[in-house]
């Protein structure tokens, strides 16, 4: 199960670091992903929103201590129920949805501009750093635009993996290996 090349994504910023965040944990083609949600307000009503998607590297429970270092006033409330309805939108075949997928980002402005660039791309393609400062219509901050890039927390959905080095050298915050097989596998599907 993989996430459909026709997904849209809709990026909400948050105004304040979330009280809570809901997770737990999915098995995909591509290895297992810490899932989590988090309350936002649309069209006047609540509701969960993504605001963490990583790779487990190697345990759980490792993922888990990374997001209570990068998110340490955040209470963690484990809810596999409410992670596999959303995975059910995500990553389950044959699944068609004109809804898009609601992705909560808390970020600076050059951040924010840098993630709605990556949700733009389609999915098969792939760009620099300095095309996307240009995108991101910072044309001379490219290394604030690398930055952006690795702050991302929502790997796949905000799809940072397609942010190729000039170099040509592979670098993914969860493996170079990981990167080249997702690459490869958008360019087979697009």
């Amino acid at each position: 199960m993989w996430i459909s090349e026709n997904l849209r994504v809709s990026l909400t910023p948050l105004q304040e670091v979330p009280a809570n965040i809901k997770y737990g944990f999915i098995d995909t083609k591509f290895g297992r992903i810490l899932l989590g949600l988090t309350p936002i307000e649309k069209d006047g009503k609540t509701c969960d929103a993504i605001c963490l998607l990583y790779f487990v590297l190697k345990e759980d429970n490792k993922s888990l201590e990374e997001v209570r270092r990068r998110w340490p006033q955040v209470e963690l409330v484990a809810d596999e129920l409410a992670i596999q309805k959303h995975s059910k939108r995500l990553f389950y075949e044959n699944v068609s949805t004109t809804a898009a997928i609601d992705v909560a980002v808390l970020g600076t402005d050059l951040q924010l501009a840098v993630w709605d660039e990556l949700v733009k791309m389609k999915t098969g393609s792939t760009c620099t750093y300095a095309e996307l400062a240009v995108l991101a219509g910072r044309p001379k901050a490219v290394r604030a635009v690398a930055s952006a890039v690795a702050k991302n927390e929502v790997s796949i959905l905000i799809p940072c993996h397609r942010i190729i080095s000039k170099s040509g050298a592979v670098k993914y915050g969860w493996g170079a290996d990981l990167k080249s097989v997702l690459l490869e596998y958008e360019a087979n599907i697009s």
